[in-house]
């Protein structure tokens, strides 16, 4: 079955001698999602929305198709609703900002937003700087407080007892926005009972699913998050193009974002007035081709779902039983849930040597900080090597991984 799945992805034959181990910042793309964004750009190449003339009516029905699909990968609500970002990061920026903005809407939907204590927002240590940046900028510019849960020295969760209960007693936490998996360790974190909190204190639950879109998209539907952003290229899907999902009579009571053509319904000489949600949030000309290729993505990663999620605890347990034989540390071992990613150290090495080095063995892997330098304090290191695995990998490949890291291992003994 494996083979029959590498067998779409073009680009083992163009690189037969690379093993691909990057997947948790890119994954490779099948042959369909190829010919999805070539059959747009060649067939089609119209814009949306707009045109009267029948190719432009079929862009827009395969866009707005695309949408639903978008939507439903993660949700079960028939309410919510796909907002085309650029991706996961422009979905958690969109967000930080309609959700802080005080042109929002949102006290009938979140009771939080009527408490007068000292507004605040509540992420983890855990998280990718796209899930910590734009919190940071509007927390500063809107008088939010910023709180974080604490990670162990593993990467999990380490919330101290009764750490929730004493943040509600002394805020108004409107916002919990995490990460449901991270892209480090691969640890799956237990978010039920900050859902649980989000709900009996009127907050917004909002969940990063940048990782956990491809390896748990069962967990996100039954988390039920209100807003969930992430992207289609690692989804097997184009760069350039994600969604933020949520309810769409919330989204239509907050503020806008960017202002243009596409997202207004009346211009004025001073002022002017939106369309509802979705196209309210998307000024200007979408990345149509980009989300034909997308809609492809999505149709693969549901027919392949099975074995997605087998391949994700073979491939998890034969490379945990090779990293222990070898004696490698890895970091978010013994995790509860984890998906198949490495981050790893190797005495002596620093981890772009540890990449350098593997690439020389044409394993192709990531290196530094993954965009987690909070996640690496507590880690208690700089930088980590990466080796990220997908449903295409193979045993072979954790073999290949291992014999490279040993030749690591000995060039730093010398």
């Amino acid at each position: 079955m494996v083979d029959k799945l590498r067998a779409e992805f073009p680009f083992f034959s163009f690189n037969p001698k690379i093993v691909y181990l990057d997947s948790g910042a890119t994954a490779l793309k099948p042959q369909r999602v190829v010919d999805a964004l070539n059959f747009y750009n060649t067939h089609e190449s119209v814009n949306i929305h707009r045109g009267v003339y029948q190719l432009s009516q079929r862009a827009t029905n395969t866009v707005e198709d695309v949408r639903k699909k978008a939507a439903a990968f993660v949700s079960s609500s028939p309410e919510h609703v796909a907002v085309f970002t650029r991706g996961t990061t422009e979905g958690l920026n969109l967000a930080a900002h309609i959700l802080t903005s005080t042109k929002s809407n949102l006290a009938d939907f979140f009771a939080s937003y009527k408490i007068s204590k000292t507004p605040a927002i509540l992420l983890s240590e855990s998280e990718h700087h796209a899930n910590i940046v734009p919190w940071q900028i509007f927390a500063q510019e809107r008088g939010y407080k910023l709180l974080y849960i604490p990670v162990d020295s593993e990467g999990k969760f380490n919330a101290p007892k009764g750490f929730l209960q004493s943040l509600a007693e002394k805020y108004s936490v409107r916002i919990v926005a995490l990460s449901l998996q991270s892209n480090v360790t691969g640890i799956l974190h237990d978010l039920s009972p900050y859902r649980t909190f989000a709900d009996e204190h009127g907050a917004v639950f909002v969940v990063d699913a940048a990782q956990a879109v491809v390896h748990a998209p069962h967990e996100i539907k039954k988390l039920n998050p209100d807003f969930i952003s992430y992207s289609a290229h690692k989804l097997f899907g184009p760069t350039g193009i994600g969604v933020l999902v949520a309810h769409k009579k919330v989204l239509d009571a907050c503020d806008v974002y960017q202002g243009g053509g596409g997202m207004i319904n009346l211009v004025e000489h001073e002022k002017s007035t939106y369309l509802d949600a979705p196209g309210k949030y998307e000024a200007g000309t979408q990345a149509i081709g980009e989300i034909y290729a997308f809609g492809k993505a999505l149709e693969f990663a549901e027919e392949y779902k099975e074995l997605i999620h087998t391949q994700d605890i073979n491939l998890r347990e034969y490379g945990d039983e090779k990293f222990h034989n070898a004696q490698i540390r890895f970091f978010g071992d013994g995790a509860r849930m984890r998906s198949p990613i490495y981050s790893f150290e190797i005495p002596g090495a620093h981890a772009h040597d540890t990449g350098t080095l593997l690439d020389e063995q044409n394993v192709a892997i990531r290196a530094g900080h993954h965009c987690c330098q909070l996640l690496m304090q507590a880690l208690k290191v700089s930088a980590t090597a990466r080796a990220s695995l997908a449903v295409y990998n193979t045993r072979d490949d954790v073999d290949k991984l291992i014999d490279a890291i040993g030749y690591v291992r000995k060039i730093f003994r010398k």
